[in-house]
């Protein structure tokens, strides 16, 4: 039997990145008090790709991480990580005022 391939995903990068472990990672992805959505086992066997995730998995995940489920997906974090932070903090009224500043640093 071939070994199925799994899609590329930063999880444990940005798990890093947060400065979480694997069971606090676990522990903030709970379905209600005391009830956790998976364990710390099954978050890292994710993260080896030797298990794959379900979309609730992945959305948890991404909440429990602060980024959307396209984050985790395509954005590695050590690389780039920060400014997508920065990038949330920027709000409709000065968004074209860090536009300007960007377009500027990139000439």
């Amino acid at each position: 039997m071939a070994k199925r391939e799994l899609g590329k995903h930063f999880i444990r990068e940005w798990r890093k990145f947060r400065g979480l472990s694997l069971r606090r990672l676990a522990e903030r992805m709970e379905t209600e008090p005391g009830e956790l959505l998976t364990s710390h086992a099954n978050i890292q066997r994710i993260e080896k790709y030797e298990q794959p995730y379900t979309q609730e998995i992945l959305e948890a995940i991404a909440e429990a991480l602060e980024v959307t489920p396209i984050d985790l997906l395509a954005v590695d974090p050590t690389k780039n990580g920060e400014v997508v932070d920065l990038l949330r903090l920027i709000n409709d009224k000065n968004r074209d005022q860090a536009v300007r500043v960007l377009k500027a640093l990139t000439g």
